[in-house]
């Protein structure tokens, strides 16, 4: 092999086993059998159940899952689109096949490398900054809570970046391919809030070429490399158009569309989530310098007492009764912040990386410092959410889409991508200057700015409450409670007011010494050789950030595969009701009705079809359905007493309803008045708008009358009949296709116990086309003439099907951008050596 390759190479190679060594050490369990604990995994595990059982039986995943909220589509769960030419295999390439979450590390190192190597970056600075991206600490806290959509997603980001920068800096070829091909890889991660960001930062990062290119003059160029950027966009976005067509139906119909019940309690209005849902989790103004200085609103929800070696909060605790230690125990929580009472940690970059970012923004040239500085102010102001209302609530309005997400707080991996693009930025800088006295100026200018957010950062300590909801909320619950108990309790709030005090100062302390370090190497006006710096710099950066993971992510995390799988063992109930073999929903009551209508997929729905289940995009009609009718005050001591009391139940084909009894013990409750899978009513009761559907169903008897929207009335027609014999019944549910069978005396009026979902569900009468009639609000209806015939339901959603066609050619589009790009190359170095 060529001399000079290797040369070139060894450095890239030096740093994929940097990535893969760490990446291995740091996740080692992984490789002796073990598992992460991962709730929203084991969730997941849960709600695709349903479709991995229908996979193994068919061949094929299905389009609609029976596991969960009575039926809902499968797309946003398990999907594998049929499409040929599609060159997302070639993830595997990428990821060596290495387990989780070893894998996550790993991609992201190399991501973020490519960056740097585009950027020009000294490979073994990339080195160290690609470590420190892919370790800011909110990436191994996520990946403990089971946000692998999320983790695959950020680790992307960066190549997406970098394969951009390639179109705008004149690599048409291979910029065109890799963009296409990193972008479709990032939208096929499925995490469409992180698909946003990202081209938050190409928008921001075109605009800064765009405004160069025209003051140079270079008006081909910037019409060329556009050309190529939106064809590369399209080709990434035509190879997921089966997930995204998909989507955008749901999104359509589910609650992140809104809801026809929208009023000023709702979560959600009637075109989206409402603004204080979407702007829930935001960040205090000041708590974004969480990325500088980790602990300073308290870490994670976690209990003070573990995190402070000699801990005041737990000393009063020691000394007040203990009954009411135990009552108030639960809060002495670290976190102080605006997102809530429940975050995981904070989103750490690294004090040493924004460090070095901050002085980058005074020691380097304006190409890419100016929008990356303009994003990441924007970002943080998006990022304080409803601590800012008045700008996010405009933005909500205005950015198209974005009412559509929540969580503001999130848009903080942003800033974390910018600021590690600076940091790399800033060393290739200092060691690539040969006289570093020129820079010393504009160093200055870095210390001092570094100098005055420490100032500002005491003054936030000296003006801080260090209090949160919950510490207000048992200060006021105690006011009317005797002096000694509200003594005990107010000595209780001093302390834990005290240690998350110290937890700030100590947390600032460490982050300055860091910094200082860091300084030390680059503030001596005398030559210091580059590696010395890059090792210093690289070394102490890395140590910042593992240190602050190791917290929360470590070999406790772990946990052994058959304990894992214990978890989702069934239990005596679910054994008990598994035996009927007939086509039924249950409905968990053991952890209340509340959790199980939204966070009850593990375990009922791995072993049940179930009317309650969790996703975060469920049915808008459906979530209707749990507030008004399903998670009522009492509902469990209501079904308890008489099981076929909530008409909601009944029409659900709710058969069986599980409950918790004293001792541990869990009771079976079969309904009698469960409706079955279809069933004839005498009469339709037609309402005008959605509140008056709604309402309807409180008292109803669904047995014998339905509710139909008045302008349906017209396909819900009927001959009332009390024939006996006139009967429907159930032949098969597949998911997609479902079968029925009837006899009929008369023209009839048919309610089926399955979700309405006009986009892709047809039905046929003996194979003619009949309309579906959306029923007591959430139901299929159907009006079918008299005497003996077959129904079938059949999902064919054209959104997947026309998704098939387009992916199709997007992908072949790829493949000839990537062969393409290989052929130019080659082309390139045989016309060099000529």
């Amino acid at each position: 092999m060529n001399k000079g390759l290797i040369q070139k190479l060894l450095p890239h190679l030096i740093a994929v086993v940097v990535f893969l060594i760490v990446a291995v050490i740091y996740c080692k369990p992984s490789l002796q059998g073990m598992v992460l604990q991962q709730e929203d995994v084991v969730q997941w595990e849960a709600m695709a159940k349903n479709s991995f059982d229908f996979k193994a039986a068919h061949g094929h995943f299905p389009l609609w899952t029976n596991g969960m909220f009575s039926g809902m589509p499968a797309y946003q769960i398990a999907m594998e689109p049929n499409v040929p030419t599609s060159p997302l295999w070639l993830m595997n390439l990428f990821t060596l096949g290495l387990p989780k979450p070893i894998v996550f590390f790993f991609l992201a190192c190399v991501c973020f490398y490519f960056l740097s190597q585009v950027l020009r970056i000294n490979q073994y600075v990339g080195i160290f900054g690609a470590l420190a991206y892919a370790y800011a600490t909110y990436n191994p806290i996520i990946i403990v809570v089971g946000h692998e959509t999320k983790m695959w997603s950020i680790a992307f980001m960066p190549s997406v970046i970098a394969s951009v920068i390639l179109i705008y800096e004149r690599k048409y070829w291979w910029g065109g391919a890799l963009t296409a091909l990193m972008m479709a890889l990032l939208i096929n991660m499925n995490h469409m809030q992180i698909v946003y960001y990202t081209l938050m930062i190409v928008f921001a990062m075109t605009i800064a070429y765009v405004v160069n290119w025209i003051k140079r003059g270079e008006i081909k160029h910037l019409i060329l490399a556009g050309s190529i950027a939106l064809v590369a966009g399209l080709a990434a976005v035509s190879v997921n158009a089966v997930q995204l067509l998909t989507t955008l139906d749901v999104a359509k119909a589910s609650i992140r569309g809104g809801t026809e019940l929208a009023d000023k309690n709702s979560a959600t209005t009637k075109t989206g989530l409402s603004q204080d849902y979407a702007l829930s989790y935001s960040m205090y103004k000041s708590e974004p310098f969480v990325m500088m200085v980790p602990n300073m609103y308290g870490g994670s929800s976690s209990s003070i007492t573990e995190k402070i070696t000699e801990s005041k909060t737990l000393d009063a605790l020691q000394t007040m009764p203990p009954q009411l230690a135990n009552q108030i125990s639960g809060a002495a929580i670290s976190y102080w912040g605006g997102i809530g009472n429940i975050t995981a940690g904070p989103p750490y970059v690294g004090a040493i990386i924004c460090f070095l970012a901050l002085l980058g923004f005074f020691i380097l040239d304006s190409k890419h410092k100016w929008w990356i500085l303009g994003l990441t102010v924007l970002t943080i102001l998006m990022s304080w959410g409803e601590y800012f209302k008045d700008f996010n609530t405009f933005l909500l309005n205005a950015l198209p889409g974005y009412n559509k997400f929540r969580a503001p707080s999130m848009i903080i991996v942003v800033p974390t991508l910018l600021l590690g693009m600076m940091a790399v930025m800033t060393v290739q800088k200092i060691i690539s200057t040969p006289n570093r006295l020129e820079l010393w100026d504009r160093y200055k200018k870095g210390l001092i700015a570094t100098g005055v957010v420490f100032v500002v950062l005491l003054l936030i300590y000296f003006n801080s409450d260090f209090t949160n909801a919950i510490d207000k909320n048992l200060s006021q619950n105690v006011n009317e409670a005797n002096p000694e108990i509200k003594n005990y309790v107010q000595q209780f709030l001093n302390a834990l007011k005290d240690d998350r005090k110290s937890l700030y100062m100590s947390s600032l302390g460490r982050s300055l010494l860091f910094i200082l370090v860091a300084a030390l190497w680059l503030i001596i006006k005398k030559a210091v050789q580059p590696k010395w710096i890059l090792a210093v710099v690289g070394i102490f950066s890395f140590i910042d950030i593992i240190s602050i993971d190791s917290k929360y992510l470590n070999d406790e995390h772990f946990q052994e595969k058959e304990t894992k799988e214990n978890s989702l063992r069934p239990t005596a109930a679910d054994n008990k009701i598994l035996q009927d073999k007939s086509f039924y929903r249950v409905f968990d009551l053991r952890q209340g009705a509340a959790s199980a209508l939204t966070y009850g997929a593990r375990p009922t729905a791995y072993y049940h079809k179930t009317i309650g289940g969790y996703h975060p995009a469920k049915l808008s009609i459906y979530q209707d359905l749990i507030e008004k009718q399903l998670n009522k005050n009492n509902i469990e001591q209501q079904l308890f007493i008489a099981p076929g009391s909530v008409p909601a139940v009944n029409m659900l084909n709710t058969k069986y309803i599980i409950q918790s009894m004293q001792g541990g013990t869990d009771s079976v409750l079969e309904n009698p008045s469960n409706l079955g899978a279809a069933w004839f009513v005498n009469a339709v009761k037609y309402e005008a708008s959605p509140f008056e559907v709604m309402n309807a169903l409180t008292n109803l008897n669904p047995k014998d009358t339905a509710v139909v929207f008045t302008k349906d009335q017209k396909l819900a027609s009927y001959t009332a009949s009390s024939n006996a014999a006139d009967s429907i019944y159930l032949v098969n549910n597949v998911n997609d296709e479902v079968t029925y069978k009837y006899n009929a005396s008369a023209n009839r009026f048919a309610v089926f116990s399955e979700v309405f979902y006009e986009l892709g569900w047809k039905a046929y009468i003996d194979e003619k086309e009949s309309p579906i009639v959306r029923t007591n609000y959430a139901l299929r209806g159907l009006s079918v003439p008299a005497g003996q015939h077959d129904i079938r339901f059949v999902f064919r959603p054209s959104s997947y099907f026309n998704g098939e066609k387009i992916a199709l050619i997007g992908g072949i589009i790829i493949w000839l951008m990537i062969i393409g790009a290989i052929i130019q190359t080659y082309r390139t170095r045989k016309a060099a050596k000529a």
